[in-house]
């Protein structure tokens, strides 16, 4: 399928650049996955507090250009490091978080290896996870 805004190749309608965003909703931004490493029992993920108490807690700056955010928390500005599918346990872990421009995180999306404060923090989180 190809993004019917630049016409790169996408897995729906629009690329990670060109979907549409909205703010963040200050009530009910629930995520309900299934984690198949827990026996298929669901885990419901409260997203939006854990990314606003980030939000608080860091200056709302790329942690890779130092750009200014802005004053109103995008869940587009927030980046798992290590895959929420891949490694679940690290989902709801800050280290894992990094805050990105939208240009950045739409690179970082296509290049995982685009960014070296990405690559570093990614090789101490696979550190810390590492599986036994």
């Amino acid at each position: 399928m190809k993004c019917k805004t630049c016409g790169k190749n996408s897995d729906k309608e629009y690329c990670f650049q060109h979907k549409p965003r909205t703010q963040m909703k200050q009530y009910g931004m629930i995520n309900q996955s299934v984690s198949p490493k827990k026996g298929g029992s669901e885990r419901v993920i409260i997203q939006r507090d854990f990314f606003l108490s980030i939000w608080k807690k860091r200056t709302h700056h790329s942690e890779v250009s130092g750009a200014y955010l802005g004053k109103e928390a995008m869940s587009t500005y927030f980046h798992h490091i290590l895959p929420k599918e891949k490694y679940p346990e690290a989902c709801l872990d800050e280290e894992n978080i990094i805050l990105l421009t939208l240009e950045e995180h739409s690179n970082v999306e296509n290049d995982m290896y685009k960014y070296e404060e990405v690559n570093e923090r990614r090789n101490q989180l696979k550190l810390k996870y590492e599986r036994t």
